[in-house]
């Protein structure tokens, strides 16, 4: 199937796709649209870049960023605090039911630090 297809692409000069019907585009690599284009005989793979859009960076959410982190009603963001997980028995009772209390992010360099990594 391949082969003809091949064949197709290279005694034509329109553009033609190899997953979809001639002339519609596929999504490929960071979600831009990608088209076979015949360019002096040859099938070139075309991007959305070749087409005048740039397309929107890829950005992803730092996962343990997002384990970590979230963003409460109001927009403040959420966090936890540490050093309840193990070695809590010479601790007060006191202490440690406060380190089980959740607690917002009040630097503001840092929230935004932490709003860019998990993407909200």
């Amino acid at each position: 199937m391949f082969s003809a297809i091949l064949n197709k692409t290279l005694t034509s000069f329109q553009p033609i796709s190899l997953f979809k019907s001639p002339g519609t585009s596929v999504g490929g690599l960071f979600g831009l649209a990608r088209d076979v284009v015949m360019r002096n005989r040859v099938p070139t793979l075309v991007t959305g870049t070749d087409r005048g859009f740039a397309g929107k960076a890829c950005l992803r959410t730092n996962k343990s960023a997002a384990k970590r982190f979230i963003v409460r009603g109001g927009g403040r963001i959420k966090r936890g605090h540490g050093g309840r997980s193990h070695n809590t028995g010479h601790k007060g009772r006191k202490r440690v039911n406060r380190l089980a209390a959740s607690a917002p992010i009040y630097e503001k360099s840092i929230e935004n630090r932490m709003r860019r990594l998990i993407r909200a």
